[in-house]
């Protein structure tokens, strides 16, 4: 069985073996469960956007039982089993958590863009969440997803050993063939002319209006009169031979307009065969480049000159401009290396999150980022990403810590180190980005 088959159909057993739900060992409340997972799932294909909201409410034991997404697991699971309300008491919160991670599982087997906002949000809030008992659900889930999306980002950004080029595809023409033509010379009107060179009159008397001379009467006159009209008529016969015999223009534009076509195509392949080989490579190298520099391409100043915390954010925006969507997890290590390269940068000294986003609200140098947040995320009354705020927050937060906390799913006084903070946002980044995407096709699975 694939490890993604076995984790997206045991996660709810999971949930009831550690006792963190209970359906009275009724096989068919534990149906009903799945069946609005797979409904939920379907949801996410649809509506890739609801990914990180729903894997912010399913990591948190103390979700609000009010928050949008559990009143829309509550609809959803009304639809399935209509008296589940008689089975629990108040709102089931760790149910509808457990539903949620059923369908996220499940949509991320299928689409690796919602396994990208899915692990992003894991690594960014569970390590800040109260989940122990949950300990070790996540860690294989999270695991399992990270692997996969791993897998295709690192094959994205491989350079090969060898470029494989595309061979030249070229249909021969046919071969010209050249008919000769039939020439014929008058035989009749070459012997009239041969009897005009040889004297006055031919074998019947007639005048042939050519030599005027006899070769007894006057021989070398004869002779130069004969050789006269004899090169006229062997010249104007082979004349005839000649121009009867000659081969028209041959039209060979249309073999050549096929060959300069098919040479075109195998180079233009042949280019891209070496672009996308090459493509990984040189991305890691301007990557290199753009951390030895610490200058920022979006607002073409180096980083040395800002404070540390705003020029980590600035870096986890430019970061994430330059790489594509699936990245490997050693991305944002990669970003985590360079925000340490600041200048006056305490790396272990931590900065409440709240500290942080309100910074990130009022940076004039941030504004690129507040412009792309605002772009990437859809402003929600419940649990989001901390760029819903940077993006919707009109320059300042209207949230006290309680809202808060109750929004991002951490507490507004959780501290996070600089370096800390970049990741953070350059994970939020990817993960808005890839639900912007649009849903993949059915890919088959994956053996683990």
């Amino acid at each position: 069985m694939l490890m993604g088959e076995f984790l997206a159909t045991d996660i709810l057993i999971r949930f009831l073996g550690a006792g963190l739900i209970n359906v009275g060992g009724d096989d068919a409340k534990l149906d009903r469960l799945k069946e609005t997972a797979a409904d939920l799932a379907a949801t996410l294909k649809k509506a890739p956007s609801k990914a990180a909201a729903f894997a912010l409410i399913a990591f948190d034991p103390e979700a609000p039982a009010d928050d949008p997404v559990i009143n829309e697991v509550a609809e959803a699971l009304q639809r399935r089993w209509a008296t589940y309300v008689n089975t629990f008491s108040g709102t089931p919160v760790a149910v509808f958590r457990a539903i949620l991670l059923h369908a996220l599982t499940q949509a991320a087997e299928q689409d690796d863009k919602i396994g990208v906002m899915f692990v992003t949000s894991a690594r960014n809030v569970l390590p800040f969440m109260e989940a122990d008992n949950e300990r070790a659900i996540w860690a294989d889930v999270v695991a399992d997803i990270e692997r996969r999306v791993d897998v295709r980002a690192e094959s994205e950004w491989a350079t090969p050993e060898a470029i494989i080029v595309p061979t030249l595809t070229f249909t021969t023409p046919s071969n010209i063939e050249l008919a000769p033509s039939q020439v014929r010379i008058d035989k009749a009107a070459l012997a009239k002319k041969i009897e005009a060179a040889a004297g006055p009159h031919n074998a019947s008397g007639q005048a042939t209006g050519g030599n005027p001379h006899w070769p007894n009467n006057n021989a070398q006159a004869w002779a130069t009169e004969f050789g006269k009209h004899m090169a006229d008529a062997v010249t104007e016969a082979l004349g005839v031979v000649i121009k009867g015999s000659q081969i028209g223009p041959i039209d060979i534009s249309t073999p050549l307009m096929g060959l300069a076509k098919a040479v075109s195509t195998h180079v233009e392949g042949t280019l891209k065969a070496v672009s996308g080989a090459t493509a990984g490579l040189q991305r890691r190298t301007n990557l290199i480049w753009w951390k030895e520099a610490l200058y920022s391409p979006s607002t073409r100043m180096s980083y040395r000159s800002l404070p540390p915390s705003t020029a980590a954010a600035l870096m986890a925006f430019d970061l994430h401009q330059q790489v594509p969507t699936f990245s490997p997890a050693s991305v944002a290590a990669f970003l985590h290396e360079a925000v340490l390269s600041l200048p006056t940068l305490d790396a272990i000294q931590g900065r409440p999150i709240r500290d942080l986003v309100d910074e990130a609200l009022t940076s004039d140098e941030l504004g690129p980022l507040r412009e792309a947040a605002a772009q990437l995320i859809q402003k929600s009354s419940g649990r989001g990403p901390v760029l819903a705020l940077i993006g919707h927050g009109s320059g300042q937060s209207a949230l006290n810590d309680i809202s808060f906390h109750a929004h991002v799913g951490v507490p507004a006084a959780t501290p996070l180190t600089v370096p800390q903070w970049a990741t953070w946002l350059f994970r939020e980044l990817q993960a808005a980005r890839a639900s912007q995407e649009g849903p993949e096709g059915k890919k088959r699975g994956r053996k683990s």
